[in-house]
């Protein structure tokens, strides 16, 4: 019977000892990943996840697990984790980017219950700071990828009506998916009527230039950084700075005021 005894103590006190490592002693974490097959292609997720966790529950934007070890050394572990991936920061937050599969942790904790603790992951596919700043863009703009257009309505030639010169200009935004940069093209160019025949449209071309966009406040700043068109009678400037308003752009240096006293882009 004491021999009985002291082997349920000894079990005890083995348990106990063990129960009580579990909780102090770091054990590292493992990357676990998923695949999922989305619209666009499949997408991985690698998580670093506290060893001998358990109950695994997850969807394509949210992970949680179970672990009974103690609740500072699951915090150390997983902040180890994210320490290996690019700290990013937007909204007066940050947050952490996976660069090589493009995905970023936006929110994670490790809470507390009385017999285990639970680690939780929140996911978003891509640069999340970057998403949020082309979302904001594109609000703003009244779209990304789309053009802004001076004078582009149908042209109306009659044999008995002169045809009114008109320039055009175009502005078209957007941006390079796998880069952090807004891409722009603008081209201006002026219409006038044939002089020898009525029902012509001569067309001279005034810029053609690709450059690189930003928004700051109000204001779109166009730097140019290829000029495969230019008229010799205006002086192209390397950066031109629009206005938005009401998601229309309104050139603020002039440089083609001698054909047009006043640049509004719809």
């Amino acid at each position: 019977m004491k021999k009985k005894k002291l082997i349920i103590a000894i079990v005890l006190v083995v348990l106990l000892v063990t129960i009580i490592l579990l909780k102090i002693i770091p054990l590292g974490y493992e990357i676990e990943f998923t695949i999922y097959d989305m619209t666009d292609g499949s997408k991985t997720v690698e998580l670093g996840i506290p060893k001998l966790s358990f109950l695994k529950k997850e969807n394509d934007r949210s992970y949680s697990y179970k672990n009974i070890r103690g609740n500072k050394v699951l915090k150390k572990e997983v902040n180890d984790f994210l320490n290996t991936l690019e700290k990013i920061k937007c909204n007066n937050t940050t947050y952490y980017y996976d660069k090589e599969n493009d995905f970023t942790i936006i929110e994670y904790s490790v809470k507390n219950n009385i017999v285990y603790n639970t680690i939780s992951y929140q996911i978003r596919y891509g640069d999340y700071c970057y998403e949020q700043e082309k979302s904001k863009i594109s609000e703003k703009l009244g779209g990304l990828a789309r053009f802004h257009i001076m004078n582009g309505e149908g042209i109306e030639l009659s044999p008995d009506k002169e045809f009114t010169p008109r320039l055009i200009v175009t502005f078209l935004d957007s941006y390079e998916k796998g880069k952090k940069e807004y891409i722009a093209e603008l081209t201006a160019y002026y219409l006038t009527e044939s002089e020898e025949e009525w029902n012509k449209i001569q067309s001279k071309m005034l810029e053609k230039s690709t450059g690189t966009f930003e928004i700051k406040e109000d204001k779109l700043y166009y730097t140019r950084t290829e000029i495969t068109k230019a008229s010799n009678d205006i002086n192209i400037p390397e950066v031109s700075i629009f206005e938005i308003k009401n998601k229309e752009l309104k050139l603020l240096d002039n440089y083609l005021s001698s054909y047009e006293e006043e640049i509004i882009l719809k």
